[in-house]
């Protein structure tokens, strides 16, 4: 059976006084709504990950950072890297996320080295995938999420792919308010998973996580989650105060 996975993207939001009561809000009610076989993960701002690592440390929350850059310590003013975040004992990496693609013109051949890196470092990576609204009307969506599912894990095999966690995060849903239905979500989930299979194996395809992102709240996750394929959440808005991301347990 797989692990459910509720993730909290905080994106570049909260001042470091309201990311250190969210995670102190987390840390003492997190323990009392957790279910077995289920993580609870949250992606800070790189500048309040010292403090909320602190104090989570103790509660079973995990710490991820929003984003990498594939390279050892070097020269590229602005990003991080893997060996800066593992002085945290930080373990995953959401590589891929819609706004990145959208806003900072990553393409699947460079989040293709960012797993790749990511991977060699020991690092779980949380690889978003999703298409847009024009792409949905359309009817593209599979060939996008196929597009994206193949170019992104290029050169990846079975055994070197164990850790990683796929999240469909449908562009048109995140931040809007709207939600894709279940039975929405579920399709393109399974979709994916058919695909995994097709390329890796039974094995890997049935082990392999895949969450759902976009406009996620306490009021549609129990909907969401009941569906075959989906094996948890990555979730912005409601993540980012502690009662309501408490609620999505």
């Amino acid at each position: 059976m797989r692990e459910t996975i509720i993730a909290g993207n905080w994106k570049m939001n909260l001042g470091l006084t309201q990311a250190k009561e969210l995670a102190e809000g987390l840390r003492d009610g997190i323990a009392k709504v957790l279910p077995e076989n289920t993580k609870a993960i949250v992606f800070p701002s790189d500048l309040h990950i010292p403090a909320v690592t602190q104090i989570l440390k103790d509660a079973p929350v995990s710490v991820g950072i929003q984003n990498i850059y594939p390279s050892d310590l070097a020269a590229f003013t602005g990003e991080s890297c893997i060996a800066q975040i593992q002085d945290f004992a930080l373990q995953y990496v959401l590589i891929g996320h819609s706004e990145r693609r959208q806003f900072l013109g990553e393409d699947n051949t460079f989040l293709n080295k960012k797993l790749h890196f990511c991977l060699e470092k020991g690092c779980i990576p949380v690889f978003c995938v999703g298409e847009t609204l024009e792409e949905r009307e359309a009817g593209n969506t599979d060939s996008v999420i196929q597009k994206q599912i193949t170019e992104g894990l290029q050169g990846l095999d079975a055994n070197k792919l164990t850790t990683t966690i796929l999240a469909y995060e449908p562009v048109w849903a995140i931040g809007t308010g709207k939600v894709a239905t279940p039975e929405q979500a579920q399709e393109v989930h399974k979709t994916a998973r058919n695909l995994l299979e097709e390329t890796y194996g039974q094995s890997l395809a049935e082990k392999m996580p895949i969450l759902y992102g976009g406009s996620v709240k306490p009021g549609n996750v129990k909907a969401l989650l009941g569906q075959a394929d989906i094996d948890g959440a990555l979730v912005g808005g409601a993540s980012q105060k502690s009662e309501s991301f408490l609620a999505l347990f």
